[in-house]
């Protein structure tokens, strides 16, 4: 197909940011490869950050920048745009721009451009703030694209990741493939976005007190195994939590997460994954506004304070100075909305061998 006179084939797409910032540009890079019916799509990320798109059919390759690093040294960054110009893409969309950005993007030589712009306002037809997801498509339009109706998000698992988990499972923790399974995930790259270990682990003891078939795992990356070992060391029960912070990669981390019959994360990466995966999400929201960057999915659920009127603030300061809205966050609250998700699940074994008196609570 055709853009500004010129066939569209090749295209160019540059995200950088965090893990959940080029999952939420999923659905407009997949909308571009159906448009365009091309394969032809390199997707430009920051470092370490490529396994968030292997294995996505409508990418043809996935390229890597270290945008604080090396990579920008006049050496280096020369050579990557000459690299980028003898590509001779026909688009190159622009989802991170910024002075370093929009130099690759003109370096390019591509005869179009799109450039995000963000847009953080409550919109006038809804009242509420456009969704991440949306704010990416809304740049499509000019290509002919007025909408995206396909919003969810793609992440692909190797079936060796998935095999790797469900043995990682049953021989060290005991739990099989059968098992209802929690996933609790307590960092966040925002010290503001995160609910405090203690109540992780008032969570996990009293669910797997009051639902006695849930076998619990805990998740984080590298940087997050203290904070894993505090959830741990607060818990009555130690001995029944699978802790696998800092034990996956980025794959069998998907793996776990769509093994999973319900997560319990803050407003972060792995948020997004399992919204990608399918796995049943309770979100817990503090500063971020889940008009924002909430899970999409139909039936998952968002906790926030109930009594607290300065929430979403959007800051990654607290002005209160408390962290109130995370940290005053009540237990109760949170196991019954994992309560409610689990039930709603209602295909899963797990939810129909609830007891009774859980189910309906």
């Amino acid at each position: 197909m055709t853009g500004g006179g010129r066939t569209i084939r090749r295209i160019a797409v540059l995200r950088f940011g965090g893990m959940g910032d080029i999952l939420l540009a999923t659905p407009a890079v997949r909308a571009l490869a159906q448009h365009f019916d091309t394969t032809e799509i390199d997707f430009i990320v920051g470092k370490g950050m490529r396994d968030a798109l292997t294995g996505i059919p409508y990418l043809r390759r996935i390229i890597e920048f270290d945008k604080s690093g090396e990579d920008i040294r006049l050496k280096n960054f020369l050579p990557f745009l000459q690299r980028l110009r003898s590509e001779r893409y026909d688009l190159f969309v622009n989802f991170h721009p910024s002075l370093k950005t929009i130099t690759m993007a003109i370096a390019s030589g591509a005869p179009r451009v799109l450039t995000f712009k963000k847009d953080q306002r409550k919109q006038p037809d809804t009242g509420h703030m456009r969704h991440a997801i949306d704010d990416f498509c809304k740049e499509l339009r000019p290509l002919g694209i007025p909408s995206v109706d396909d919003r969810y998000l793609d992440f692909a698992i190797p079936p060796e990741a998935s095999a790797q988990v469900a043995t990682l499972l049953k021989e060290e923790f005991g739990i099989a493939a059968g098992d209802p399974l929690l996933v609790a995930n307590p960092g966040a790259s925002h010290y503001v976005n995160r609910w405090p270990p203690d109540r992780f682990a008032a969570l996990l003891d009293r669910a797997g007190e009051t639902m006695p078939p849930l076998r619990l795992a805990l998740i984080g990356g590298p940087g997050d195994k203290e904070l894993a070992a505090q959830v741990v060391g607060a818990a009555a029960r130690p001995e029944r939590i699978a802790n696998l912070a800092g034990r996956l990669s980025i794959k069998e981390l998907g793996a776990l997460l769509a093994r999973a019959n319900v997560v319990v994360t803050g407003d972060t990466g792995p948020l997004h994954i399992a919204s990608a995966v399918g796995a049943p999400i309770v979100a817990l929201f503090g500063p971020p506004d889940p008009d924002r960057t909430g899970p999409q999915t139909p039936g998952d659920l968002v906790v926030s304070h109930p009594d607290l009127d300065c929430i979403p603030c959007h800051k990654r300061t607290c002005r209160r100075g408390d962290i109130a809205c995370m940290h005053d966050l009540s237990v109760d609250l949170v196991l019954a909305a994992v309560r409610r998700r689990l039930t709603a699940a209602s295909a899963s074994r797990f939810a129909l061998a609830l007891p009774m008196q859980e189910a309906q609570r």
